[in-house]
């Protein structure tokens, strides 16, 4: 009786292999430049940068899908950036609809979206 053995064939080897490097990328914190997206409520850092961001509130008065509507509304967040090392939190508001080229504390929104539901914002940050 033959042995088989459980990572016998290099096309096992290489998927596992780019399993662990996909794994990897996905799951260390976010960079500048990088997409990233939280929950209401929540918060996430920016390690590189010594940033939190905080995702506080949304007032959502966009279009709902499939609706016709004579401009695509707003939905206007709440958040609030901290450089932990330095000072305490600030809060700020930004409408998603028109975010690109929003600033604050030196960053600037290269892309913003906000889920149908709200719940979640996705970002990209820039200098």
């Amino acid at each position: 009786m033959r042995r088989r053995r459980l990572w016998a064939t290099p096309a096992k080897l290489v998927l596992f292999g780019l399993v662990l490097v996909f794994l990897n990328a996905s799951w260390g914190p976010p960079a500048l430049g990088d997409a990233f997206t939280f929950r209401l409520g929540a918060w996430t850092v920016l390690s590189d940068e010594d940033l939190r961001l905080a995702y506080l509130a949304v007032l959502d008065e966009r279009c709902p899908i499939g609706e016709m509507c004579a401009s695509p509304g707003r939905a206007i967040v709440t958040m609030s950036y901290a450089r932990p090392s330095t000072g305490p939190a600030v809060s700020f508001t930004m409408d998603v609809v028109a975010a690109e080229g929003a600033a604050f504390g030196g960053y600037r929104v290269d892309y913003a979206d906000l889920s149908p539901s709200a719940d979640f914002l996705t970002l990209r940050l820039g200098r």
